[in-house]
């Protein structure tokens, strides 16, 4: 006889709702290696949203210019004039004139050298003219084009009158403003601008400051900074008469502003005025005291809630190069990969993520730039090695690229399954390689998760260690569902299509391993106020803990829910905003977590070490709608469990000592978006003669540790 397991508790459930009694046993070891934590997509820091991530909170802080990076797919050669596939991907005229090139594929493939010219016509294809005939270029092989703009005005910032870049002789660059006697020069920084039912989502709390660099190149101008919150009192406002040599500038102040339902716009404002010229460089503005890794204590504090066991960097970095990845903040460059005046953005950096990583004792998941050569990946590979080091991190994900599949990021991706083995297995060889040998490095391709023959031809990579998937599930909702339909098809298992996917991963020594999971309920008809029924229920968590433990069930190690914070995702055809896709409503204080947070910290509670699957018996068909797993660590046996069903049951576990449980029941109906650990039920149960019985709401949550 198996060892047998009975948790005794009272639920306030009469017992006449028990449908069964259901007896488990700890199963077979799922794989000999341990499991970490399960682990969460950071995203990436943004102006305006629930994204609030990093202590500056300011975007290129150093006034650099603009650095573009993109894939070329070679639709046309004709001596040294190269043709673009795609007319979407193409660029302004003129737009990579002077830059630089770099052949990723192909017998051209780790030649270099300049761009002579880059032309388009109206909507056309772009025309690439480049330094030397390539006679070998074949249509589809890809080339990484780069430039480096000063002439474009500042990224990231907002400016009127005369303002641009200037170059410092010490090296980097700053702001300059040259107001005249009619007209004032301005450089302006927006934040928390999201407005509407969000709230405010950046409250300037505690002790602050505002530090900067100032001089005056040509006497005759004042400079005016002021930072606001929109018609409230200015928190900072000063005028300034700088001198001609640099000086340092530090404003202080403690701020008492809370989480608020009211929005209203931060503001950050340098206006010079005057017949002068005035150079602004090096700008901080947050916390008065930040923490090493730069960012915010509440994000701090919020992961160590969540005990992530991974942590992944996916930004948006495909168009970045090496040194910007590893470089301080004043000196980093905004980036971009696509074209668009929206689409650059300003990333932290891999030492200051690995530092957090550091902080909560995460794995850290860096997705690397697909527009790199191969001597590129080399130096990345032994950068990421040096700062795991200084970290005392032991195991570091890489990834090539992200979701290269999907049309959607072209720009720097390759839909070509055959090139993207290609050029990701020379990739993936080069930073190994840089890398070196005692530490861990896993590296990762991804690969589509629903389509007929997922995960695809790219588990025949010849380098990587996983392929990864997305099983984001509870896509699409019409407005002819009703709220119990909802709820059953939200706690569906895809463990049957995991299984298959598995199995043609692991036949080719490249397990799953899943990048990002989360509800993507945005396809269909239905109203938000349908979708959010679920949505915003405690169910919501109750589903992600399912799909998480099925995954591991079949032995995928490495798992990223998706993602930290994020405050709403905006319907098609005006259907309304969907509380998709932060397991973290804002970032305003620490754990404004959703029930989707609140199951991760639950699991992560007791998830980690060797895994086992948990064996199910009963009279009915309960067992049907289980999903149960167990970890032992340090001698302790410690499970994680949903009740799929409509119907609670009486579960009858094995024990060795009382134990503590929580369960997050997803059978109420309210909305619990800010209920936070309302949602939770703690007790205790003793353990007698080896067994301990609890009774297991409909549609929830339970994990259950030893008390001691």
């Amino acid at each position: 006889m198996p060892k047998t397991l009975l948790i005794m508790a009272l639920i306030n459930i009469p017992l006449h709702c028990i449908a069964a009694t259901i007896t488990l046993n700890i199963d077979r070891q799922i794989d000999p290696q341990t499991f970490p934590r399960y682990g969460l997509n950071l995203g990436g820091p943004s102006y305006w949203g629930a994204e609030q991530l990093r202590a500056n909170i300011v975007r290129n802080p150093g006034f650099m210019p603009l650095l573009d990076r993109s894939i070329v797919l070679v639709e046309q050669v004709e001596g040294r004039q190269i043709k673009d596939k795609d007319a979407w991907v193409a660029r302004p005229d003129g737009f990579w004139t002077g830059g630089r090139y770099q052949i990723l594929s192909g017998a051209h493939a780790n030649m270099q050298g300049r761009i002579f010219d880059y032309r388009r016509k109206a909507q056309s294809n772009g025309l690439f003219w480049l330094d030397q005939n390539l006679n070998e270029l074949r249509i589809g092989d890809a080339i990484s084009v780069e430039k480096t703009s000063q002439s474009q005005a500042i990224p990231q910032w907002w400016s009127s009158g005369r303002t641009s870049l200037v170059a410092k002789k010490e090296g980097g660059f700053a702001a300059r403003l040259q107001p005249s006697q009619q007209t004032a020069a301005a450089l302006a920084s927006y934040f928390d601008s999201l407005g509407g039912t969000a709230g405010r989502l950046l409250p300037v709390a505690g002790d602050w400051q505002l530090k900067f660099k100032v001089r005056s190149e040509r006497a005759g101008a004042k400079l005016q900074v002021r930072f606001a919150r929109d018609k409230q009192t200015a928190f900072v406002h000063q005028t300034i008469e700088p001198t001609a040599q640099w000086q340092t500038i530090e404003l202080d102040w403690r701020g008492s502003e809370g989480v608020s339902n009211t929005s209203a716009p931060l503001s950050l404002t340098f206006q010079a005025e005057g017949d002068g010229e005035i150079w602004v460089d090096d700008v901080y503005l947050g916390e008065k005291s930040p923490l090493p890794s730069g960012f915010r204590r509440v994000v701090v504090d919020t992961l160590k809630t969540l005990r992530p066991g991974y942590l992944r960097d996916w930004q948006g970095q495909l168009g970045d190069n090496v040194p910007n990845r590893f470089i301080g903040e004043m000196a980093r460059h905004p980036i971009r990969y696509r074209p668009g005046e929206n689409e650059s953005f300003f990333a932290y950096s891999i030492p200051d993520f690995f530092s957090l990583c550091a902080q909560i004792q995460a794995h850290p998941w860096v997705v690397g730039p697909t527009t790199l050569s191969r001597a590129e990946w080399f130096n990345f590979g032994k950068q990421l090695r040096i700062h795991a080091d200084q970290a005392q991190l032991r195991e570091v994900v890489l990834e090539f690229g992200n979701e290269n599949w999907n049309a959607l990021f072209r720009p720097a991706g390759f839909t070509d399954v055959r090139q993207h083995q290609q050029i990701a297995d020379e990739a993936l060889a080069a930073a190994k390689k840089g890398f070196g040998d005692g530490s861990k490095l896993i590296t990762v391709v991804n690969a589509p998760f629903l389509w007929g023959d997922s995960p695809g031809a790219i588990i025949h990579s010849k380098v990587a260690d996983r392929v990864a998937v997305a099983p984001y599930f509870l896509y699409k909702i019409d407005n002819n569902e009703t709220e119990k339909q909802l709820r059953q098809r939200a706690l569906a298992s895809q463990l049957p299509l995991l299984v298959k996917q598995q199995q043609l991963s692991k036949a080719k020594n490249k397990p799953l391993a899943v990048y990002e999971i989360n509800f993507h309920s945005s396809m269909g008809n239905a109203p938000a106020a349908l979708r959010n029924l679920v949505l915003n229920n405690g169910i919501a968590g109750v589903a992600l803990a399912r799909q998480l433990i099925d995954s591991s069930l079949v032995g995928i190690r490495e798992q990223a829910v998706y993602t930290l914070a994020g405050y709403s995702l905006k319907l098609e055809n005006s259907l309304g905003d969907v509380p998709l896709f932060g397991i973290s409503r804002d970032l305003s204080e620490a754990n404004r977590l959703r029930p989707t947070g609140l199951a991760l910290a639950m699991l992560n509670e007791v998830a980690g070490g060797h895994i086992h699957a948990v064996g199910c018996t009963s009279e009915t068909d309960a067992c049907n709608a289980l999903s149960a797993v167990m970890f032992n660590k340090e001698q302790k046996q410690q499970f994680a469990i949903v009740n799929a069903s409509e119907s609670s049951h009486s579960l009858r576990m094995p024990c060795r000592s009382p134990i503590k449980w929580a369960i997050l029941n997803g059978h109420k109906i309210s909305d619990h978006e800010l209920a936070g650990s309302k949602l939770i039920q703690n007790s205790k149960a003793n353990c007698l003669n080896g067994v301990t019985s609890i009774t297991l709401p409909a549609q929830s949550l339970l994990i259950a540790t030893p008390e001691r």
